[in-house]
């Protein structure tokens, strides 16, 4: 659940308390500012400042904190220094007790305080309303519509920024292998080659399962950040209560929340005698004797406490006898992509050698590989075709005819630049 924020003071306990509290308004100028920073160094005389405050629904205020750190230059300068050396002492995560700091973190050796109070007036409208800031589309994947969020300027900038400094810093478990530089498909599904049964699951609505407290809980526990600091992170990386698919973050933010169920489903396995992975929502546990029956009951006993239904549906057994296959690898003796996946490319070389590229994509007919124009896109294309090839040669990349059938693919590519760079030319711009 979203942690509840604390009820506002009210002004006589604002006042008793050396703390002043403003709800933050876009068009407030200079003057303005002046006028609060005023009131902050008579109503808090001790010179002590306050992090940021929660407003209702987990938005933040402007407190007197943040505007004694923009209004000092000497006062910016000893936290930039500040910042520093924890960066220099290895510190795992950057500090975030307001966001101050993360403006600061954001804009480098900015000193021009003007500019200063503008990018952080931008990040409390962001943070507060970051509904504003994404460009929502739908696409097809396997024949089901599927909603993208796209982050806009400034959001993006401060989500790559999270990733970069923070999220990529974070320790990960050992049995996730997506969204993982360095870890592929082939290497999950090494981790069940040879065995005699293998179990594989899915996860029901897994990036939309998972909720502004759990990734809350990520940044305030896992990282250790105040309520506050954790509060401008999880609001940045949410849409709407959720983790949006199109972010640059949610992928490993997927990863961490997930960390915990994770940790449970290696402990059983571990006392079963069982392997186990997971790519994103696909789960998958192997073994030569496998308790189906608890097992399953198990796992949905482990995601529903973490907040997780299965998708019954997708769930698979296959024994002994059976091909089996984790994430489109064939993991039976030998690692291999699937013999049906190859011959699909073989026929779809031979006729690509034959007729070429764009007779052959006139024959297939395919929409996705058919521009606005009603043209065909052979690049977009011989793309898809040499990704398909590199992904047999990953798996096994001793298949020398696929060697051979990717240096023909580069070829055409080659040729398609030279003709879209022919008719880009002056040459040919009567005919556009």
């Amino acid at each position: 659940m979203q942690p509840e924020p604390p009820n506002l003071l009210r002004n006589s306990e604002l006042k008793n308390k050396g703390v002043f509290t403003a709800f933050f308004i876009m068009s407030e100028g200079q003057s303005r500012f002046a006028a609060l920073l005023s009131r902050v160094t008579t109503s808090n005389p001790d010179g002590e400042v306050s992090a940021m405050r929660w407003q209702r629904k987990g938005q933040l205020n402007i407190t007197a904190a943040d505007l004694a750190l923009l209004s000092s230059p000497s006062f910016r300068d000893k936290l930039r220094d500040n910042i520093d050396a924890c960066f220099n002492a290895g510190s795992s995560y950057p500090p975030i007790p307001s966001a101050v700091f993360f403006v600061l973190l954001n804009v480098a050796q900015e000193k021009n305080p003007k500019l200063l109070w503008k990018q952080y007036r931008l990040l409390l409208e962001v943070s507060n309303h970051p509904e504003r800031y994404y460009r929502q589309y739908s696409i097809t994947v396997h024949g089901k519509s599927r909603t993208v969020a796209e982050p806009l300027h400034p959001l993006f900038r401060y989500q790559k920024w999270i990733l970069k400094n923070i999220l990529d810093r974070a320790p990960l478990s050992d049995c996730a292998f997506a969204y993982r530089k360095g870890r592929t498909l082939t290497d999950n599904a090494r981790v069940h080659r040879g065995k005699a049964v293998l179990v594989k699951l899915d996860i029901s609505h897994f990036f939309d399962s998972i909720t502004f407290g759990m990734v809350y809980r990520v940044f305030s526990e896992q990282m250790q950040y105040p309520r506050e600091g954790a509060t401008l992170l999880a609001n940045l990386c949410c849409l709407n209560g959720r983790l949006p698919q199109g972010a640059c973050t949610s992928p490993c933010l997927s990863n961490l929340v997930f960390a915990g169920a994770d940790r449970e489903f290696l402990a059983y396995c571990e006392q079963n005698g069982l392997s186990y992975s997971r790519y994103s929502d696909d789960l998958s546990f192997s073994g030569d004797a496998v308790d189906v029956g608890a097992l399953l009951a198990f796992a949905r006993q482990t995601l529903r406490k973490h907040g997780f239904r299965l998708n019954d549906k997708k769930t698979h057994v296959d024994g002994r006898g059976r091909q089996h296959k984790v994430t489109g690898v064939v993991c039976n003796e030998k690692l291999s992509a699937p013999a049906a996946y190859r011959r699909q490319l073989r026929q779809e070389m031979y006729y690509l050698k034959k007729h070429g590229v764009r007779e052959h994509l006139a024959h297939r007919g395919d929409a996705r590989f058919t521009a606005d124009d009603g043209m065909a896109d052979a690049e977009a294309y011989l793309f898809s075709l040499l990704g398909r090839i590199s992904f047999v040669l990953q798996v096994d990349p001793g298949r020398e005819e696929f060697r051979e059938y990717c240096e023909i693919v580069k070829q055409y590519l080659k040729q398609e630049e030279r003709r879209r760079e022919l008719w880009d030319s002056d040459e040919f711009a009567f005919l556009r």
